[in-house]
């Protein structure tokens, strides 16, 4: 998987990171695959609607959506990191480009969007995907990549654990949501 690297697997959800470079940084992107049994459909929808996100994004405090059409909204979420993390807030701008058997979220930073709040620390330089992929019989691979190109205030030994769990945590609940619904 070109540089990828096996960080955990847990319950039919694997992470994987690789480095990047860039002028001024070096930082990991995080790729994260599972399957839902669910149609991409169902599991698209879990993304287009704030009560649907809430429930199974675990560790955001708060999440509103701007709709622009039905392929394109914006986000703002405030994530509920346990001390001693700062609570941050990430606004994002989400684009759905459809193929046949594949949907690709395309998501990037666009942190004017949403006025900032006092006192919180708004993320502005990250970029993420999310791929929708029909494997047959009612089952999807999902393909989750994302990055930020800010440089992280805890060491990783400490900031990877905790991160890693809200999203196999979230996760978990995604597939959840997406098969029951």
């Amino acid at each position: 998987m070109g540089g990828w690297k096996l960080s955990r697997e847990t319950e039919g959800i694997s992470i994987y990171y690789r480095w990047l470079n860039t002028d001024s940084l070096r930082t990991r992107e995080m790729r994260v695959q599972f399957f839902i049994h669910a149609e991409i459909p169902a599991i698209l929808q879990q993304f287009t609607r704030a009560e649907n996100y809430l429930s199974w994004a675990v560790g955001i405090k708060e999440f509103r959506i701007k709709t622009i059409n039905d392929s394109s909204w914006v986000t703002y979420a405030l994530m509920d990191y346990p001390w001693p993390m700062k609570q941050k807030d990430l606004v994002t701008r989400h684009v759905v480009r459809k193929g046949r058997s594949e949907t690709e979220i395309i998501i990037t930073a666009e942190p004017k969007a949403f006025p900032q709040k006092e006192g919180i620390e708004r993320m502005r330089n990250y970029m993420g995907e999310w791929k929708f992929i029909s494997a047959g019989e009612g089952n999807t691979l999902i393909d989750y990549r994302a990055v930020s190109f800010t440089k992280p205030v805890f060491p990783r030994f400490i900031q990877d654990p905790v991160i890693q769990k809200l999203f196999i945590d979230s996760f978990h609940e995604l597939k959840y949501l997406a098969e029951t619904q």
